[in-house]
């Protein structure tokens, strides 16, 4: 084995499972070789994690916003706060926009381009409704 290609071990260090229950010391230990691939360390019992693909976290940073956006149109003391978290997630998606340019699949840019559009139309619109 070169320099490179040495294995190296992984210790889960974390105290408690996925699951919430005590783990016990010394399980979770994996030697993994480096360079070629990833491993994932071991953990007791089953994973129920998803597996979020880009799209899925568009539509989640947009749902957010839309929520905020649909508060910040309410005129109460809340409204200005809630527009400038909407804001703050539409400056998000500009920067995922502008980070992965090149990099997003038809689809992807679709549903980015359409949250802008519909984002930037929502806060508008709440905007002038706080501003009154």
């Amino acid at each position: 084995m070169s320099e490179d290609e040495k294995p190296f071990t992984v210790s889960d260090r974390r105290h408690f499972t996925p699951e919430g229950s005590v783990r016990d010391v010394g399980t979770t230990t994996q030697t993994v070789d480096s360079g070629i691939s990833e491993e994932t360390p071991r953990t007791e019992g089953t994973s129920d994690a998803v597996d979020v693909g880009f799209a899925a976290f568009l539509m989640s940073l947009g749902a957010q916003a839309g929520a905020l956006l649909e508060g910040a149109g309410r005129k109460d003391a809340d409204a200005g706060e809630a527009l400038r978290g909407a804001r703050s997630i539409i400056s998000i998606l500009e920067m995922l926009q502008d980070k992965s340019e090149g990099r997003r699949t038809d689809a992807e840019d679709r549903i980015l381009d359409g949250l802008l559009y519909e984002l930037r139309l929502g806060y508008v619109g709440a905007a002038r409704a706080v501003d009154g």
